[in-house]
């Protein structure tokens, strides 16, 4: 049985004591995540996880294996010619050539000769060759875009096999084909536009504090090195390099979870018409107490400019926490009162929280959809054929 942890925050101002309250229900709601790795429950974005997941961790396998090799000095291959003086480490784009420079002036450099400027710039060179923003924001544009029309045609089919969901996938349009091919309005289009920006910031945040944490493992580690530390030597910078790597996989996957997530349950709602009911299906190992107590509810769908939108029986597209509290509570004057409803957590139109795997089902008949209809009849003409 746990044992009862209290916690004195009687000495906190209001904003301090909220801004705590806040913290502490959203970890609880996010919970552990020893069920990341599973399989996605829906079946619709399940391949997109496992893809994006596998593609990110493919990157981070390889910068992590040629750091170790940095490290232990298998790396050095000294080369006539090779430049003797240190190319920039400024984290810019770099170029093909630039990324052949600063390789060939490291491989040249013996190991017991590196400075902690080199070893810096080591980390620069293998983030710049693994995990290059570009390549991370092409990455992020196809989870996004594939997830969103992932939901429209959940939105169309309702239930789908794994198989079936592949061949689907492989058959979805580009993003500059979207207008032409399914009719996306501009409210839709703009819904992926917004989910591209934020999953594009997410990835490349989540790389330049990787790299943070690794240039820090390293000056932490010749630092003590030179102190003769052996306490903190004591570890082993390896062994605290892979800690780190395995914190970034997770890191990956749960942006993978999540972005899948809300992107393919916005795609659902945007492909609604107003009027539609949907149902709330949170029924998944890891669930917070939140997500269990909204698994179930029936919704109805509203549009965004909709007066008087009642959060408690409608969604609509865009319908987010943002802003909102998991706490129940606030503090005013010193003193903790019960939150108004309009501050408290409702049902989203995505998810409810970062590693939620919510998603919605169709209730009473799906929508008539003219335009995917006529494409999905198309995709299984061509399944017949072959």
């Amino acid at each position: 049985m746990a044992e009862t942890l209290l916690i004195d925050i009687g000495c906190l101002c209001d904003s301090a004591t909220d801004s705590t309250l806040d913290h502490i229900y959203k970890a609880i709601g996010d919970g552990p995540d020893d069920g990341i790795w599973e399989p996605h429950p829906n079946l619709f974005i399940r391949r997109i996880v496992e893809l994006f997941t596998q593609r990110g961790l493919d990157r981070i396998a390889g910068l992590r294996d040629e750091l170790v090799r940095w490290l232990s000095g298998e790396a050095h291959r000294p080369a006539e010619g090779a430049p003797t003086v240190r190319p920039s480490g400024a984290m810019e784009r770099w170029t093909a050539q630039e990324l052949g420079i600063v390789k060939l002036y490291l491989e040249n450099l013996a190991p017991a000769d590196f400075t902690l400027d080199d070893w810096m710039l080591v980390v620069d060179y293998l983030v710049q060759r693994y995990l290059p923003a570009d390549d991370l924001r092409t990455e992020a544009d196809w989870l996004v875009t594939r997830s969103n029309l992932m939901g429209r045609v959940q939105a169309s089919m309702g239930t789908i096999t794994v198989a079936e969901a592949d061949t689907v996938l492989a058959a979805l349009p580009s993003l500059a084909d979207l207008e032409v091919e399914w009719g996306m309005t501009a409210v839709q289009m703009a819904v992926v536009e917004y989910g591209r920006a934020r999953c594009g910031e997410n990835v490349v945040s989540l790389v330049d504090a990787a790299r943070h944490r690794l240039r820090k493992l390293i000056v932490d580690d010749q630092e003590a090195r030179f102190l003769g530390d052996k306490a903190s030597m004591a570890e082993g910078l390896q062994t605290k390099l892979l800690d780190n790597f395995g914190m970034m996989n997770r890191d990956w996957r749960r942006i993978a979870v999540t972005e899948a997530g809300e992107n393919a349950n916005q795609g659902m709602v945007a492909a609604q018409k107003p009027g539609t009911k949907l149902k709330r299906v949170e029924m998944y190992r890891g669930a917070c107490a939140f997500c269990r107590s909204i698994d179930g509810m029936v919704m109805t769908v509203v549009a965004p400019d909709a007066p008087k939108k009642d959060g408690d029986t409608q969604i609509w597209l865009g319908k987010s926490n943002q802003g909102r509290s998991a706490s129940p509570r606030k503090r005013v004057d010193g003193v903790l009162v019960e939150r108004e409803v309009g501050e408290r957590l409702w049902v989203p139109a995505g998810l409810a929280h970062i590693n939620c795997r919510g998603s919605w089902a169709s209730v009473g008949g799906l929508p008539p959809d003219p335009t995917f209809d006529a494409w999905l009849a198309k995709l299984d003409r061509r399944e017949t054929a072959a």
